[in-house]
């Protein structure tokens, strides 16, 4: 049967086989719905990292301080390069007493808001189904909260389930020792800028940020990260002056309650 106009619309890309039809069509074989699911998965998938990456490295370069505020908390304070990565079995939280989607802060949530909107907008005008719209968003959603969140959080626990479960203990350490490389390797600009993938390396080894093996410390960088990116150790050397001021006085009300 040849088709006729009205069935298919025409897509330059496999990925589009999901546009609405159009009044007229070339005669183009369809793809079938099992295989346009696949497709939008996977891209779903490759979104989820690509933006990921992105948005990683934008936190580390301090360009918007409100942004890289809690994530350099994490790399300098909570889990510096010189500190342990795995200090117990128990994940310090650098969003703890603000606001957050569990452990995600704002730093993940509003860029991550403004590309949900950005896709959905042009989604909307290539005509993309619902159906299939709705697909992607999800598995962006679930997949960057599984990696960028659960998966990366885990790496800094001690005795985490996947160091022992044979069919995924190799995979968790190599990328758990590439991420302890991520908060170990400071540039001589103060910047961290080695493996921002998670649990996956493609977009490092495609983008050329890719480490396997830690270099010598570089005290240097160190102590240019320290000067660059100010506004998260001063606001720290703050919050311990407040807390050490503050303690005389709690002791003095305590002697005081304890006279009376």
């Amino acid at each position: 049967m040849v088709p006729t106009c009205g069935t298919v619309r025409h897509c330059p890309s496999p990925l589009f086989a999901a546009c609405a039809p159009l009044p007229c069509a070339p005669t183009l074989p369809r793809m079938t719905k099992a295989i346009a699911i696949i497709a939008w998965a996977g891209t779903a998938v490759v979104a989820a990292e690509l933006f990921g990456y992105l948005l990683h490295r934008l936190l580390h370069s301090g360009w918007i301080r409100f942004l890289s505020m809690n994530h350099m908390k994490h790399h300098l304070l909570l889990y510096g390069p010189q500190q342990k990565q795995r200090p117990g079995e128990k994940y310090l939280d650098s969003t703890t007493g603000q606001v957050a989607i569990g452990n995600v802060g704002l730093e993940w949530i509003i860029p991550g808001s403004v590309l949900l909107v950005l896709f959905g907008g042009l989604f909307r005008f290539l005509g993309i189904r619902s159906q299939y719209q709705i697909q992607f968003f999800a598995i962006v959603l679930a997949w960057s909260f599984w990696v960028f969140s659960y998966l990366h959080d885990r790496m800094h626990i001690k005795g985490f389930w996947m160091e022992r479960v044979p069919v995924v203990r190799h995979w968790f350490c190599w990328a758990r020792n590439l991420h302890d490389i991520h908060h170990r390797v400071v540039n001589d600009e103060g910047l961290m800028d080695k493996n921002f993938g998670i649990g996956f390396a493609f977009f490092d080894w495609l983008f050329g940020t890719m480490a396997s093996v830690q270099p010598p410390f570089n005290h240097g960088g160190l102590e240019a990260a320290t000067k660059r990116f100010d506004f998260v150790t001063r606001r720290s050397d703050d919050i311990r002056r407040e807390v050490k001021n503050k303690a005389p006085e709690a002791k003095t009300r305590n002697e005081q309650v304890t006279q009376r």
